[in-house]
């Protein structure tokens, strides 16, 4: 029965390498690429490669941004326009998130769990960059957002 195995397993193996080697005779035609390429086409307010993206608010989020109190800005790596509102409390020491509206932050390369650390308040609602966030006196859950 082993011996009929072996010679099964060697005749698909060797049907395997057959389908590898390469095969004289007609191939198919190729497709030729076209003489001019068309360019893609981007959305306003894009820069740059990559994938699309709409890079600016329509006036009625830009309006209702503002008239909620907050002003439009350019934020984060792709630059994408935001709705951003500042905290009353933007600056103020703190030792805890729960001391401010938004988080305490303080250095990202502060984080030590044996360590007491303080921050401040963070500005506005759209928080990017590296930081550490305060919580209880020890700076915990560093990270870097863009």
């Amino acid at each position: 029965m082993a011996g009929l195995r072996t010679v099964l397993v060697a005749a698909f193996g060797a049907l395997a390498l057959v389908g590898c080697a390469p095969q004289d005779g007609p191939q198919p035609p190729s497709t030729p690429a076209p003489a001019t390429p068309t360019p893609p086409t981007q959305p306003a307010g894009h820069k740059g490669e990559g994938q699309d993206y709409n890079r600016d608010m329509s006036a009625n989020d830009r309006a209702a941004c503002q008239s909620a109190g907050g002003t439009v800005q350019r934020r984060g790596m792709l630059g994408m326009e935001q709705c951003v509102h500042p905290y009353a409390d933007a600056g103020k020491p703190c030792t805890d998130s729960a001391q401010c509206q938004g988080k305490c932050v303080g250095s990202a390369g502060a984080v030590s769990p044996d360590k007491a650390a303080s921050g401040t308040c963070q500005a506005d609602d759209k928080l990017y960059g590296c930081y550490a966030e305060v919580k209880q006196g020890k700076a915990v859950n560093a990270i870097c957002v863009d």
